[in-house]
């Protein structure tokens, strides 16, 4: 008796082993898409700075947007601002119109957004997961 009760414990270590190493590689794959996250809100950040600072460009000047627009116009020409190409590529031929939502037009301008703004910030030797204050900073040092 003495053997089968080694024998069981051998067993149940082993199969205590695996869960544990399971588990761990579980845990390394969330860890593994935690960076891709991280960059996509770096970029999120910047795209939300650039629409931030079109939505006030497209108030100011005339020359972007018709003077008094409606609402609507006023989104197209922001994300316009934000970024010519993939506005061109999304709405080019059917802009958005006064009571419109189209989410997955919307997706498609963002996706294109985080690419256009990631394969800039490479362009200008930047780490895609720094956000252009970390890159101003090195530049002062």
């Amino acid at each position: 008796m003495a053997g089968r009760g080694g024998a069981r414990s051998s067993v149940l270590v082993t199969a205590l082993l695996a869960l544990l190493l399971l588990l761990g590689t579980l845990a390394g794959g969330a860890e593994a898409k935690s960076p891709g996250k991280k960059r996509n809100q770096s970029i999120d950040r910047e795209i939300k700075h650039r629409r931030a600072r079109c939505d006030v460009e497209v108030r100011e000047d005339a020359s972007l947007c018709a003077p008094g627009a409606s609402a609507i116009d006023m989104e197209n020409c922001a994300m316009r601002c934000v970024s010519p190409e993939c506005y061109e590529n999304v709405y080019g031929d059917d802009p958005l119109e006064d009571g419109e939502v189209d989410v997955v037009r919307g997706r498609t301008f963002r996706s294109c957004a985080r690419t256009a703004f990631r394969t800039a910030k490479l362009r200008r030797g930047e780490k895609v997961g720094a956000t252009s204050a970390d890159a101003e900073s090195d530049e002062t040092r």
